[in-house]
């Protein structure tokens, strides 16, 4: 009875009794009965008759309403001092809400006959009552515009524009079965990869209600998962609510979530609630979670672990009953707290994490995705168009889709605006730059003429049979032309024009000169009358990167060492050797085995090839996902496979492939891209980097010295050899010549090691790994010096060319000036490649020793020793060209 009667206390300051005698107010109290509700239980329920008029004495009440499809909406709160039942005694009708114990309730009540012969014949209660009802009317017209505008604004924020119906599509098997329940959807599976994801997250997290993380990039469909996991849980059948963090201001983000205390009489509006009493037994998601404040981060995650919350400017403990999903853009470890989750928010949902791929890496669903789109747009716009070709089908699948589902919907949807009905897609199909990790590139074969000249019968064949013409005067001209290296024209050709040029094709044209190299005619010719089948010996496969390397080695030492550039008969033999050694493996293997696994030409080719500004590459999408005969190969009937043994959806780099052109007329796909590229990727993401190369090119790099200080100081070998002749060593400038060539080497090779072995102690990798990576870093810098060295080779003897012509013909030419431009005129272009190179080395290099480290972040200390001896040698190059 103490209890009841401070409880009636409460009732003398409530706003219905305002102004009402302290007599009147207790004659009302005596006549009206007391009810005690467990908390969760139901005072009444939408469409009973209940006929009685509660006052809240203690406690709190939640009004809800029945939706279409077993949901329940919130509508309001009602705290001590607040009344609910008077609508349905005034209008005669059943009740229209839920009304349900959010805590334990006292309640006072009373029925319809002293509802109306007591309170209502209260002049006062009556006004109030009015008031209160006037008040729930315009907040009504509030909530419901409202939730109008949220209705618009979800509609637009759409991440994805992907509809549910697209998880229902299933195997082919199960289309006919009627899939309702998670069950049947897991059971029998679809066949899209991402809707296997979605039900995949939902599967995971259907049985607790812990707090759920779940990442990954834009448009991936991540809220489509946050809502499938909704479904599926136990809190499938209570609301649902999105709340974009960055629409709420960061100062209002706890009034938003927990509410803020109000007077408890009111009929509370249901926006001045805190969307945790709102969406209570539902599921609150926050999207873009990572631009949380720290602050209200630290508040959530104790929210989490305790379970309830109290309200701004409130002291009441409010327990949570509501489901959290939060949706972050970006990996959610980060140090310093700020736009992504704590540490501390994170440990939360660390075992409850899920990932959403994105659409790159299940380009299967493309093809599928695409006709979805199409359908819904053709349906939107009234148009017929369910198809693209094949080309656009593939740049499709070859495209990256930074926007995900979201971009391709836009796409597609622009796509289906600008065509025609019955057919297919193919020029209202506009992408951005295909771009991926710094990768920019553009497919020369979209230019007509450049196709045309790339698939012609005639390529490679005519230009190889030229070349190989022009070889063939080349050697008669070196074996029977004039002794005197400056007017022999077979020299001019081999090493004042050819070989320049050939050290410029590696970077504007990658391998293309191996197509037409014209030392494989011989083979080429013979393969055409011997075709030979066997297959390539093991022991040359599994050793050709050594081979090749030492070959190219020794190929170097003998045109430096006995200065082949003035020796017409050894450059003869040089040039007949390579070509007769085509020959005979040609004439016993297949294809061109020695192009591929042996030439020291190829060697220095494939190197320096590799970062080209063109590129061949597949679509090993649509290799993967559609190509069934791999003719690019293995050929057919009519036309021959890859020479190099190559498969085209295996090239990862220009080392291999020599632009013959062959896999672009095999493939029926249009699978095969020939690429102008601003970045050559393949140096520092190459999938299997060889230790044979990076030896080549360290040797390469220090080769360079005797080629070029021969070049700019022709007295230096025999000033050398009178050095080592006084230690007591035989006057032999060969001699003298292979001391300096391979000390040279050996100087590289070790400082190279030593290097490797440094950096891999740092990165946590094998000294193996480091060295085979660490050399690709410098093959701009290498190449930027040969280029700049055999620009003034060219530059400075091209006028040899119609002098030795002259001499042919009998009129006699002028050897007094040979240069096309100025020597200072010159130097400023070897100082811009060798600079480039340096620059191009510098980041390739970085990005390897970015790739290689396992055990420590990134810094410039780790990069230093590789920077500065990269510079040390640029600058050694520029002094010597």
């Amino acid at each position: 009875m103490l209890e009841q009667n401070a409880l009636i206390q409460n009732l003398y300051t409530s706003a219905l009794f305002k102004d009402v005698g302290a007599e009147e107010v207790s004659r009302i109290i005596a006549v009206g009965q007391w009810r005690t509700v467990e908390q969760g239980q139901y005072v009444y329920r939408q469409g009973e008759s209940d006929c009685h008029f509660y006052i809240v004495v203690q406690g709190e009440a939640e009004l809800t309403m029945n939706v279409v499809g077993g949901d329940q909406f919130l509508v309001s709160h009602i705290g001590p001092g607040g009344h609910f039942g008077e609508t349905a005694l005034l209008t005669n009708s059943s009740n229209s809400l839920n009304v349900r114990a959010l805590t334990s309730l006292s309640l006072l009540f009373f029925d319809a006959q002293t509802f109306n012969s007591l309170l209502l014949a209260n002049q006062i209660i009556q006004r109030q009552l009015s008031i209160a009802l006037a008040r729930r009317l315009r907040i009504s017209f509030h909530d419901h515009a409202n939730a109008l505008v949220r209705a618009k604004s979800t509609h637009r924020s759409s991440e994805h524009n992907l509809d549910a119906t697209f998880l229902s599509e299933t195997a082919p098997q199960a289309k006919t079965a009627k899939l309702s329940t998670l069950t049947d959807r897991l059971s029998q599976p679809p066949e899209s990869t991402i809707a296997r994801q979605i039900l995949a997250a939902a599967r995971r997290f259907s049985s607790n209600l812990e707090p759920v993380l779940i990442t990954g990039e834009t448009g991936t469909g991540r809220r489509m998962a946050a809502y499938e996991i909704h479904r599926a849980s136990a809190c499938g059948n209570g609301p649902y609510l999105e709340v974009d963090i960055r629409n709420v201001d960061s100062g209002q983000l706890e009034v938003e979530f927990f509410g803020y205390e109000r007077d408890a009489f009111a009929f509370s509006q249901i926006d001045q609630l805190g969307v945790f009493e709102r969406i209570q037994d539902g599921t609150v998601v926050f999207y873009n979670a990572e631009n949380m404040e720290p602050d209200f981060q630290r508040q959530l995650t104790d929210i989490i672990k305790k379970r309830y919350f109290t309200k701004v400017a409130g002291g009441r403990k409010v327990d949570l009953r509501c489901r959290i999903i939060l949706i972050c853009k970006d990996a959610p470890m980060l140090q310093d707290g700020h736009n992504r989750l704590l540490p501390s928010l994170y440990a939360l949902v660390a075992t409850q994490h899920f990932r959403m791929s994105p659409l790159r890496a299940h380009r299967r669903d493309i093809p599928r995705l695409a006709h979805y789109y199409l359908k819904r747009y053709s349906q939107q716009y009234g148009k017929n168009i369910n198809q693209v070709d094949d080309q656009t089908l593939g740049k499709l699948m070859n495209y990256d889709w930074p926007g995900n589902l979201t971009e391709m919907a836009s796409v597609l949807q622009r796509a289906v605006i600008l065509g025609r009905s019955n057919e297919p897609l193919s020029s209202q199909i506009l992408l951005g730059v295909p771009k991926s990790e710094g990768k920019w590139e553009f497919n020369l074969l979209r230019v007509r003429g450049v196709r045309t000249f790339i698939t012609h019968r005639l390529f490679p064949v005519l230009p190889r049979a030229f070349v190989g013409v022009g070889l063939g005067l080349v050697l008669i001209a070196l074996f029977f032309g004039p002794d005197e290296a400056e007017k022999n024209i077979g020299i001019t050709f081999s090493w004042i024009v050819g070989w320049p040029l050939l050290i410029f094709s590696f970077f504007f044209l990658a391998r293309t000169w191996c197509s037409v190299c014209g030392l494989s005619v011989p083979g080429w010719l013979a393969q055409s009358v011997f075709r030979p089948e066997r297959p390539t010996p093991q022991f040359i496969k599994k050793y050709s990167g050594w081979i090749m390397t030492v070959l190219c080695i020794l190929l170097f030492w003998i045109e430096i060492t006995w200065n082949a550039y003035e020796s017409p008969h050894l450059t003869a033999w040089i040039i007949s050797t390579i070509t007769l050694s085509a020959l005979f493996f040609s004439m016993f293997f297949k294809r061109r085995v020695w192009c591929r696994y042996l030439c020291p030409l190829g060697a220095i080719n494939a190197i320096f090839a590799m970062p080209s500004i063109l590129e061949l590459r597949s679509n090993t999408h649509v290799c993967l996902n559609r190509c069934s005969d791999h003719v690019c190969y293995t050929g057919d009937d009519s036309a021959a496979g890859c020479p190099m043994f190559r498969h085209p959806f295996l090239v990862d780099n220009n080392r291999d492939c020599i632009l013959c052109g062959q896999c672009i007329k095999n493939c029926k796909l249009d699978s095969i891209h020939l690429n102008l590229r601003l970045a050559p990727q393949e140096l520092w993401n190459i999938q299997s980097p060889r230790l044979e190369d990076s030896f080549l090119v360290v040797s390469l790099a220090a080769i360079f010295y005797p080629f070029a200080i021969n070049q700019k100081f022709p007295g230096f070998v025999e000033n050398w050899a009178g050095i080592l002749h006084g230690t007591g060593l035989p006057h032999s400038q060969a001699m003298a010549a292979s001391i300096f060539f391979f000390t040279c080497i050996g100087i590289y090779l070790s400082g190279y090691a030593i290097m490797s072995q440094i950096i891999a102690r740092i990165t946590g990798n094998s000294w193996k790994t480091t060295a085979s990576s660490l050399g690709y870093g410098m093959i701009p810098l290498v190449l930027g010096a040969f280029m700049a060295v055999h620009l003034e080779i060219f530059v400075g003897g091209l006028l040899l060319l119609p002098a030795n012509i002259l001499d042919m013909i009998g009129i006699g030419g002028d050897y007094t000036s040979s240069r096309l431009m100025s020597r200072d005129a010159t130097f400023v272009l070897q100082f811009i490649t060798v600079f480039g190179g340096l620059l191009a080395a510098l980041y390739a290099s970085k990005r390897i020793i970015q790739r290689l480290l396992v055990m420590r972040q990134y810094s410039l200390k780790i990069f230093s020793l590789s920077a500065i001896l990269l510079c040390i040698s640029a600058v050694a190059y520029i002094w010597l060209v």
